[in-house]
């Protein structure tokens, strides 16, 4: 990018360590960020947003309405020229109403799923990395649902582990309870204190679960097959002894990554679900769109047992219980739904809308668009009322 006054600033080098509050981040994306007020947060901050500016990656920031031209302000202070990254994209600045308190209330689900979609389109737009500030000042706001700002921020460092973004959580430490901030540290692997970068108890990542964050980013972008095992160990920065020691195939590795919690998609959906849906006659019209909203946030990389089914040419592959047992966990869930509004032969309409749902995802991905959900969500909604 340029700066304000017209000069190309010099390339960085993207291989160098990224800093943070006089310390290296060292590969860990979410970091706690407590201020004693705005001036100690933008003297640590700044210099970490033109950083990453001038890297050529993305920036979103998220603020109250009313500080929205001051930080413009400051930005363009520190001789960025914003108006030049905003048209361009590279600069995004958005208000708590676009991502934390959308509809006047915090929903965990919903605004995790649009960090997702945020990062996703960024890559998606050719950013290599994403830098998200948040400045969570909204957390003191008397709104529906804000008493989940813990387990959001427990979500948030579980999806960001093996991503190359970085997300900065920016709460001042003068407006919230000491209480709270103790939790909040817990869910970060790293805090930032008295202007100084830390690691907490959450830095020190198990081999085994870095295998894990390595496999999860590696199967969803590249696929179960095509990916080798000296690719897992060089993300995952273990040595091959210890890969093997956790893992002796990656036939292990696979079944693994389908059995965690990060894979396993059905609860985050059949929460937002219930959040979407106003009364039981929308409960199966808001799977659709919960579904939708996740294959977009995901940046429609699909459902991993589809696309795991669709790779395993051997019936016998030890994957096969795995992703067996989870669709049939998705059509019991869909039976079970039925149920609940009294709708006839639900076992068999549920594997009914299994097959609409699975072809909906297959065509998304193929399409990059979530209007074959749509279509699908619609088709249901007249299977529905024929079966009634």
């Amino acid at each position: 990018m340029t700066r304000r006054d017209g000069a190309a600033t010099a390339a960085r080098d993207v291989s160098a360590p990224i800093r943070l509050g006089g310390g290296e981040l060292g590969g860990l994306g979410h970091v706690c960020g407590l201020f004693s007020g705005e001036a100690e947060s933008y003297a640590v901050l700044t210099p970490f947003i033109v950083d990453g500016l001038e890297r050529g990656e993305r920036a979103v920031h998220l603020l109250g309405p009313a500080e929205r031209a001051s930080h413009l302000e400051r930005l363009t202070s520190a001789g960025l020229d914003v108006d030049a990254a905003l048209a361009t994209g590279q600069l995004e600045v958005q208000t708590w109403e676009a991502g934390y308190l959308r509809g006047g209330r915090f929903d965990r689900t919903g605004t995790l799923l649009f960090l997702q979609k945020t990062l996703a389109e960024g890559r998606s737009r050719g950013f290599a990395a994403t830098r998200l500030i948040g400045f969570m000042d909204w957390a003191l706001e008397e709104v529906a649902g804000v008493g989940d700002v813990v387990a959001y921020e427990t979500d948030v460092d579980l999806f960001l582990r093996g991503t190359p973004d970085h997300v900065v959580c920016a709460y001042d430490l003068s407006r919230h309870s000491a209480a709270l901030v103790v939790q909040l540290q817990a869910a970060h692997p790293l805090v930032i204190v008295g202007a100084r970068l830390l690691a907490t108890a959450g830095a020190a990542v198990a081999p085994r679960d870095r295998i894990l964050d390595a496999a999860s980013q590696h199967f969803s972008s590249q696929r179960v097959g095509p990916t080798g095992v000296d690719a897992l160990i060089e993300s995952a920065g273990v040595a091959k002894a210890t890969f093997y020691r956790h893992f002796p195939s990656k036939n292990d590795l696979i079944v693994a990554w389908l059995s965690d919690s990060r894979t396993r998609w059905l609860e985050r959906v059949r929460r937002r679900a219930e959040e979407i849906a106003r009364g039981s006659d929308e409960a199966v019209p808001a799977f659709f769109d919960a579904v939708a909203e996740w294959l977009e946030a995901e940046g429609y990389r699909g459902c991993p047992y589809l696309n795991t089914a669709v790779e395993l040419v051997d019936s016998r592959h030890p994957a096969q219980p795995v992703i067996n047992d989870y669709l049939s966990e998705v059509r019991t869930h869909l039976g079970n739904v039925l149920r609940s509004i009294d709708q006839p032969d639900p076992d068999r309409l549920a594997a009914q809308l299994q097959t609409l749902l699975a072809g909906a995802i297959a065509l998304s991905v193929a399409r990059r668009s979530a209007a074959p959900v749509h279509d699908a969500r619609e088709a249901a909604i007249k299977l529905l009322a024929i079966k009634r």
